[in-house]
């Protein structure tokens, strides 16, 4: 069995699933074009639209329907609805070939068992649609050339209603084995994709059916019209040898708008942003996704891209957190033009669950920290913020910043044979004193800034370092492990060169 997933009228339907309200208002979707104006035709319109039909020019339009209301064709929203048909087909089979944008053929054998009859998995696809904002037509049939028709033969049936995730009122037809004759011959030739001049020619033979074609004889037919009159013939047989070619999926989950306005700001591209991640997130649930990678994309107004990549902490689908995320980046780096068109792109990966503490309340999650750093970066810079490293030097307490990465949540205790040992403070930057010293050079008597002063009750050192003497900035200390009155615990360095004191650590 083949199945036809079909999105008639895209360019409207991409439309009202930005905007599900318009679907019971008067609305119609025009050609795309600043200097078109009342010139611009209309790809299609709602039912409320009374007497508004694709092909009319806008004054025209509003000429019979003063009150509608239009919205510019936008090839970003067509292709995001394009690949959410899609998605919708391959939620119910992996076999999907796509023939064209909002035109799917799927192989739906042996889905009996996980789905049920043919009604079923026709019912199934059309929900899968509307999960995904689309109002589709399914058709099933032995073959993909049946699948199409019978997907059309649907569109009759068709409604427009405004729904959570878009807009639905999808309908399916089903043409059994036993009943395809019986479809195929009641088929006016109006109904078909035929080239006009083979219509034109039929009409003259006093042809008005595909019923009518199938009692021709296919020599004399074909010797007359051509090779066009003897697939028509053909499929009036219900004879199509055509094979489904399956295609990998995407890489990218998208979502796209076009503007028809140069933003210039962040406030309406975060307008833009929070619709474009609503969508993005519900196909991502829908499959059991998660996006491991954001991508912006923004064309400007001099017609270049702006580019950038946002890398996640963690797998998420949040869409509040990844919109905070995407502000950060604009703000931090804001676009040198205009803003004409916005394209979100998500890397997916597989659904991962986070487990939630046995005790105590639950932590931020990854990608609220992620946003938390992205904020940081925002405001110190990027250089400033990341996960510390030990550097490669001789030189105590030097580190360096690696990209921050949270480790993984571990649940339960330390194991049994683990040893607690004295964490180490570093002070950035080391805090200076003044340390009273014996004959002997150990020290007696801390005298730093706040709590960091005392005297000392015990001593351990020193250790000696000598490094990087090849540099400009040789290193040369004495270090001492210090406890002072009171019980803190401090490590406190002495340059050789200028015998200054600093302290460089705190004992937790």
């Amino acid at each position: 069995m083949i199945a036809c997933l079909s999105i008639p009228e895209l360019s409207l339907i991409a439309a009202l699933r930005t905007e599900p309200q318009l679907a019971a208002q008067p609305m119609a979707v025009v050609q795309a074009g600043r200097d078109l104006g009342a010139r611009a035709h209309v790809l299609g319109a709602t039912p409320s639209a009374h007497g508004v039909s694709p092909g009319q020019t806008l004054a025209e339009a509003r000429a019979i329907c003063p009150g509608l209301q239009t919205r510019q064709a936008s090839v970003e929203r067509e292709r995001a609805a394009a690949q959410a048909a899609r998605e919708a087909a391959t939620a119910v089979s992996p076999r999907v070939e796509e023939a064209g944008p909002g035109l799917l053929y799927l192989d739906v054998s042996g889905l009996e068992t996980l789905i049920g009859d043919a009604r079923a998995v026709a019912r199934e696809l059309t929900a899968a649609a509307e999960r995904v904002g689309l109002r589709a037509a399914v058709g099933v049939a032995q073959s993909k050339s049946v699948a199409r028709l019978a997907a059309r033969a649907a569109e009759a049936d068709l409604s427009l209603e405004p729904t959570r995730w878009g807009v639905g009122g999808g309908a399916f037809k089903v043409v059994l084995a036993g009943e395809q004759r019986e479809f195929l011959a009641a088929l006016p030739l109006e109904a078909l994709e035929i080239p006009a001049e083979l219509y034109e020619s039929l009409r003259r033979f006093g042809l008005h059916s595909l019923g009518d074609v199938a009692r021709l004889p296919a020599g004399p037919l074909a010797a007359r019209l051509g090779t066009d009159a003897s697939a028509l013939l053909r499929l009036a047989h219900g004879q199509d040898v055509s094979p489904l070619t399956p295609r990998a999926e995407p890489d990218l989950f998208e979502e796209g708008e076009e503007l028809e306005w140069d933003a210039s700001s962040i406030e309406p591209l975060l307008f833009v942003w929070k619709g474009l991640l609503d969508r993005l997130t519900q196909r991502l649930s829908a499959r059991g996704l998660m996006a491991r990678e954001i991508y912006l994309q923004l064309r400007l107004a001099d017609a270049s891209w702006d580019e950038r990549a946002l890398d996640l902490a963690a797998p998420t689908r949040e869409a509040p957190s990844l919109l905070q995320l995407l502000r950060l980046s604009v703000e931090s780096r804001p676009p040198p033009a205009g803003v004409r068109a916005v394209r979100l792109s998500a890397a997916p990966t597989r659904e991962v669950l986070e487990q939630m503490a046995l005790f105590g309340p639950r932590g931020a999650s990854p990608t609220q920290l992620a946003a938390a750093v992205a904020r940081l970066s925002a405001l110190v810079g990027p250089e400033r913020v990341g996960r510390p490293l030990p550097a490669d030097r001789w030189e105590p307490f030097a580190l360096g910043l690696a990209k921050f990465a949270p480790p993984p949540h571990q649940l339960g205790s330390l194991p049994a044979d683990s040893e607690l040992s004295l964490a180490a403070r570093a002070l950035r930057p080391p805090r200076t004193a003044e340390v009273r010293c014996d004959d002997r050079g150990s020290p007696l008597l801390v005298i730093g800034e706040g709590a960091l002063g005392g005297r000392v009750v015990a001593s351990a050192g020193p250790w000696r370092t000598v490094a990087e003497w090849w540099t400009d900035a040789p290193v040369a200390i004495d270090s001492y492990d210090l406890e002072l009155a009171g019980g803190l615990l401090i490590r406190a360095s002495k340059e050789l060169a200028t015998e200054s004191w600093r302290i460089e650590a705190v004992y937790d």
